[in-house]
């Protein structure tokens, strides 16, 4: 028998142009002493091996209608397939997708590792891939209208045996506009080169092709670049609620959204606020089967504190790494605010303070019931992605894939 072992290497997050590779390993596990089948000597014969990257869409049909987007009538699967299929005998092409559900919305170039590979028992043989992922793809996503989802795959044959696929899955972010600054990239390099008439000072001078993953890098920390803070009142038919001070509104996964939150020189007093980060999934409405469709939002980090007393106070909710960036495509689109939740006293603020002398001593108790409402508030926000080496370290799938031909 014939081990197959692939693995991603670095990890299974990339960003949309950057160059994924991959190790392939096959090792002849077939030796006297553990298989009588096999004589003394005799090597095995595997015909080819060819790798391919392939991004599969799944959608829910109860809700999405693809018909004007397209003609085929490919089935969609909540679940994925899994990491290892079988093509009968008598095919000796890869199809990539081969018993994949969902529509295929990407492809590479299809890549030939090798032709008639022969293995002596217990010899193993490594082959190396490599390909650069398109920068015009969607990102990974698992929402409640549609997933994406990106695979690795090999497919290889022995002699006399079937095709068989082993799939590797990875995750893909996007950064928007990627190429707008590798362009800018290429020139700025350009210009710093030996003997031109202007060199650019920002660029390392030894710096002679683009690297996607430092452009890449470069782009997200000028678009999450804190340029000045962001305060918005709160206010509601009485007056103004609170202050809100947001430090940037563009923020990239990991991060922490800080903000402050104002009660002094207010006309409602506020008893509680609670804030959450969701994101909304939002169906374009050409593919929606009903008009009064709504928009799928999701909850993430939340904050809740009592305030009724509190002149100021913080706002400080984390990003997780694992959580899909804001993005626009024509099926869908993903974007994120923060939803902000007060409950106000019906009562003026000056009835409820005891004393605003602070050099006289006063208690004051609250008193035993209140007269109150909420009214809610959403603050749009961008996320954009991260470096793909700190979303490695939250991967909930694995870069190794083992089967055996």
């Amino acid at each position: 028998m014939i081990e197959v072992v692939a693995e991603i290497l670095r990890g299974p997050v990339f960003l949309a142009g950057e160059t994924l590779h991959c190790r392939i390993t096959l090792i002849n596990k077939s030796t006297n002493e553990n298989d009588a089948t096999y004589n003394q000597g005799t090597p095995e014969k595997i015909s080819w091996a060819s790798v391919q990257l392939h991004c599969q869409r799944y959608v829910n049909e109860q809700k999405v209608n693809l018909q004007q987007q397209q003609n085929s009538s490919a089935k969609s699967n909540d679940s994925l397939a899994t990491n290892v299929d079988i093509v009968p005998s008598d095919s000796t092409a890869l199809i990539a997708t081969q018993g994949e559900t969902g529509q295929t919305v990407y492809t590479s170039k299809p890549c030939v590792l090798f032709c008639d590979l022969i293995l002596q028992p217990g010899e193993t043989r490594m082959f190396s891939y490599s390909e650069t992922i398109s920068t015009h793809v969607p990102p990974t996503f698992r929402g409640n209208y549609v997933k994406y989802s990106y695979k690795l795959t090999i497919g290889t044959q022995r002699v006399n045996h079937p095709t068989t696929l082993i799939r590797v899955p990875f995750r893909v972010l996007v950064v928007p506009d990627l190429d707008k600054y590798i362009r800018q990239d290429k020139v700025a390099i350009a210009s710093s080169q030996p003997g031109t008439k202007v060199d650019n000072p920002f660029v390392c001078p030894n710096r002679t092709e683009i690297d996607s993953l430092t452009t890449a890098l470069d782009a997200l920390q000028i678009l999450t670049s804190r340029t000045h803070q962001h305060v918005y009142n709160v206010t509601n038919n009485r007056g103004r609620v609170c202050r809100f001070t947001l430090f940037k509104n563009s923020l990239k996964l990991g991060e922490d959204i800080l903000g402050i939150l104002d009660f002094d020189h207010t006309d409602v007093p506020c008893v509680q606020y609670t804030v959450t980060l969701q994101s909304e999934e939002i169906l374009n409405p050409h593919y929606r089967r009903k008009s009064s469709q709504l928009l799928n939002a999701t909850s993430y980090t939340r904050q809740s504190e009592f305030c009724l007393s509190t002149f100021q106070t913080y706002l400080s909710l984390s990003i997780p790494l694992s959580c899909t960036p804001t993005f626009s495509i024509d099926l869908v689109s993903l974007r994120w605010k923060l939803h902000f939740e007060f409950v106000i006293s019906k009562t003026p603020r000056g009835s409820l303070l005891a004393n605003n002398d602070p050099s006289a001593s006063t208690a004051w108790s609250p008193p035993n019931s209140m007269d109150v409402e909420s009214m809610t508030w959403d603050l749009p926000i961008k996320i954009l992605p991260t470096n793909p080496y700190f979303a490695n370290n939250v991967a909930k799938v694995s870069c190794t894939t083992v089967a055996i031909i």
